[in-house]
């Protein structure tokens, strides 16, 4: 435009920040992180907001943790409230999830999905993750 307004007259900006129409589930998936022997438990904490609704542990919200990169997860973790670290927001932590069973030795991943999301009726935002193992 070259400095030049592109309209200057019939234009009223907006006073808002600009706010997403649609929300979609997702998949996150972490980076692998090597573990310096074979993992057979591993620890999944993560923390949410949920920005309308409330997820429903275990079905709007899971996690999984794989010892071989993107592949072979465990089954859906039980998630425990922990408590809140502000308004509508949850620390959610999953301990001691065995994984001896699991293919692959070192290769350590999360996975964690949301379900069920729909604009103005239920919109959870992921704040935080950590993952551990033994």
């Amino acid at each position: 435009l070259n400095g030049t307004a592109a309209w200057t007259s019939g234009f009223t900006p907006e006073t808002s920040a600009y706010v997403a129409t649609t929300v979609q589930d997702l998949t996150l998936i972490s980076t692998s992180t090597p573990a310096e022997a074979t993992a057979t438990t591993g620890d999944l904490v993560v923390l949410i907001e949920n920005a309308e609704g409330t997820a429903t542990l275990g079905t709007d919200i899971k996690g999984y943790i794989s010892r071989n990169g993107n592949a072979n997860y465990s089954t859906a973790v039980t998630w425990v409230d922990e408590g809140s670290w502000g308004t509508n927001k949850k620390i959610l932590t999953a301990r001691g999830i065995d994984l001896s069973s699991l293919a692959g030795t070192t290769d350590m991943r999360y996975k964690i999905t949301t379900h069920n999301q729909s604009a103005g009726s239920k919109e959870t935002r992921i704040h935080a993750t950590s993952l551990g193992w033994s």
